[in-house]
């Protein structure tokens, strides 16, 4: 006997939402069912994200409907979307870090104590508990926040959306930009975990490893429209890849091979907090990949190298010795250092920026001009961001294109790039790719923090591994 069809939870049809005089969504119909995970690919500023602010009501649609559990809904602002069991996890949220673990999960929806009007620790401690079995992850309830790694919180983020009551579609954008290898393997179980409980996800990513290792099935988005639909398992990654960005996955990493020079960076014997011990040579015209798990000590280590971090041990740069630890001696000596978007520096930026002029390490820089920066950035990545454009409207893809450009147009000898392409397409990150060659081949030499083993591979000319603030591997 043939099992029964699962029930639709979400159904969009003919959705059209008109952004700007230049970008709308139209005509979009998805369809997802009871316990399935559905991705949404595509290009940066295809319209992901501007799908996912039209499910959850930032953008009232112009027309088309959403049906949620087989009945109509009307969505104007979050709240009506939340009211009707929408829940959207998205990048880059916060996490109350004065609470502990299950404080934050169950924030704002504490259970109490049975006939009392008493919140209950007890009770969302082991609710917790067993929340985390399903997800397959092994915290404390009762640790603070304070105490989390940048992947856990996001974790913690995804398992505060589960438990409320009336949650039926998880919207997750973007989960895994900051989660090392290991950390996206947790992910993937605690996403397929909450499948088999019935629950129901859309996920927006740029990670084909995770769409492959998580979704059903794949909706490719193009210029505001969905284009194609298929399942999952009609794909591998090379397929993938060529599907959604029309690229040879072969062709990924093809940059021109560059002489390597004399020493750019030497680094004896650095300790400083997250580290200990470092020694490393960088030469010019050599990229080197630095990777480890969150915790290991590489963002720490950077920040070092930038001036940012007090240390000991010796540093050079160029063959010189740095005897000034400061971001300003750093960056005078030449090292560039591009760290990764925690929080909304970069927004804000915009808004400075449109006020008549911003404030960065290299002091006062005036409106003029700007304008013909983010143009050019545009030119180079693939996009136009306007100097007006408002948050709202800036996707993360968008805002980690802004930041490397940033670090790359500087002069320098070294750069750091730190997670340059996380929540970036592929036709950006080959453009980028083709930037950093660009700098290699005049002479620089590239730190590059990655949590991508075959970025890794493909693109860097050696690899170090970090691990508990040391070297572990070369």
């Amino acid at each position: 006997m043939e099992s029964m069809e699962k029930r639709t939870i979400l159904e969009l049809r003919g959705l059209c939402r008109r952004i700007n005089s230049e970008f709308y969504l139209h005509d979009i119909d998805l369809t997802l069912r009871e316990g399935e995970v559905g991705a949404i690919v595509g290009r940066n500023a295809s319209g992901k994200s501007t799908l996912f602010s039209v499910i959850m009501g930032v953008f009232e649609s112009d027309s088309g409907e959403i049906y949620i559990d087989g009945r109509r809904a009307v969505i104007r602002n979050t709240t009506e979307a939340t009211d009707n069991g929408l829940i959207l996890t998205a990048q880059n949220q916060q996490i109350f870090t004065n609470l502990s673990v299950y404080e934050n999960i169950f924030f704002g929806q504490e259970l109490r104590a049975p006939g009392l009007p008493v919140i209950s620790n007890r009770r969302m401690i082991a609710a917790t508990q067993e929340l985390f079995r399903d997800m397959g992850l092994s915290l404390d309830p009762r640790a603070p926040a304070s105490a989390l790694s940048p992947a856990q919180r996001q974790l913690i983020q995804i398992a505060r959306a589960c438990v409320s009551e009336n949650a039926k579609v998880f919207l997750l954008d973007e989960p895994s930009t900051r989660l090392n290898a290991e950390e996206k393997q947790c992910l993937y179980r605690a996403v397929n975990g909450l499948k088999a409980r019935g629950k129901s996800f859309l996920i927006i990513s740029h990670d084909l490893d995770e769409v492959l290792a998580t979704a059903d099935t794949v909706c490719v988005m193009e210029d505001g429209a969905l284009v194609r639909a298929a399942p999952t398992s009609s794909f591998d990654k090379a397929a993938l890849i060529e599907a959604v960005y029309g690229v040879k996955a072969k062709d990924l990493y093809k940059r021109e091979p560059v002489e390597l020079g004399d020493e750019a960076l030497r680094a004896e014997h650095l300790c400083g907090p997250g580290f200990e011990d470092v020694s490393l040579t960088l030469r010019r015209g050599q990229i080197t990949a630095l990777m480890g798990a969150a915790g290991c000590g590489k963002e720490e280590l950077a920040r070092a190298l930038a001036g940012l971090y007090e240390y000991t041990g010796a540093l050079y740069v160029g063959g010189k010795a740095l005897e000034t630890r400061s971001p300003v001696a750093a960056m005078n000596a030449g090292v560039v250092l591009a760290l990764d978007a925690q929080d909304e520096a970069l927004i804000r930026s915009y808004d400075q920026a449109s006020q008549g002029g911003r404030r960065d390490g290299l002091g006062v820089r005036a409106s003029v001009g700007w304008d013909t920066f983010t143009k050019r950035l545009g030119r180079t990545f693939g996009a136009y961001i306007g100097m007006r454009e408002r948050g709202e409207y800036i996707t993360g893809g968008n805002q980690r294109r802004e930041l490397v450009e940033r670090a790359i147009r500087r002069r320098g000898i070294v750069y750091i790039l730190c997670d340059a392409t996380a929540g970036v397409d592929i036709p950006a990150r080959m453009r980028l790719y083709f930037e950093v060659n660009k700098l290699l081949q005049s002479g620089a030499a590239v730190l590059w923090l990655t949590s991508d083993a075959d970025e890794a591979a493909g693109l860097c000319d050696e690899t170090i591994v970090m691990d508990k603030g040391r070297i572990r591997r070369v």
